[in-house]
């Protein structure tokens, strides 16, 4: 009986202050939850707005340089997804074949080539209303990480 009333203590509160049940999530609506994150994971992100007018944040994590871009939003508030993003200046010399190759064999993360021949690689993230979990979104960031180290030699960087 004890536990039943703590549990609907737990409830009541979490229903009373917004925001709260869902505090550890990772949510796009508010940058600042994914900065926490890289902050948490001890790296300096940096926050500033892409040509659209909607977030974006610079990280450097575990020796990898990539770019976090918001989707979805409403006058650069209320996001709903984000992208992983890096670029890689090829000029000419990564093949159509060798991004079609990446691609075939690749499920989360997508390449392509720029109208000027560089290399590109990009992740999408849903996030919606509700986020994901701290362990489940570094599940991702690692798993982006080791795509590119596995591009950056693909493409002979």
């Amino acid at each position: 009986m004890k536990l039943l009333k703590v549990m609907i203590l737990a409830l009541a509160v979490a229903v009373a202050v917004p925001g709260l049940a869902r505090a550890q999530q990772i949510v796009a609506t508010d940058v600042l939850s994914i900065a926490n994150f890289f902050l948490e994971a001890g790296t300096k992100p940096k926050i500033d707005i892409d040509e659209y007018g909607d977030p974006r944040i610079n990280v450097r994590y575990q020796g990898a340089e990539f770019a976090i871009y918001y989707y979805g939003c409403n006058n650069g508030q209320n996001c709903s997804s984000v992208q992983f993003y890096s670029g890689y200046k090829t000029e000419g010399s990564v093949s159509y074949a060798q991004i079609n190759k990446w691609n075939a064999d690749k499920r989360f993360v997508k390449a392509y080539l720029s109208d000027t021949g560089n290399a590109r690689i990009e992740q999408d993230i849903y996030l919606g209303d509700y986020g994901m979990d701290a362990g489940d979104f570094g599940n991702i960031v690692d798993n982006w990480v080791r795509s590119m180290a596995r591009f950056e030699v693909a493409i002979n960087w």
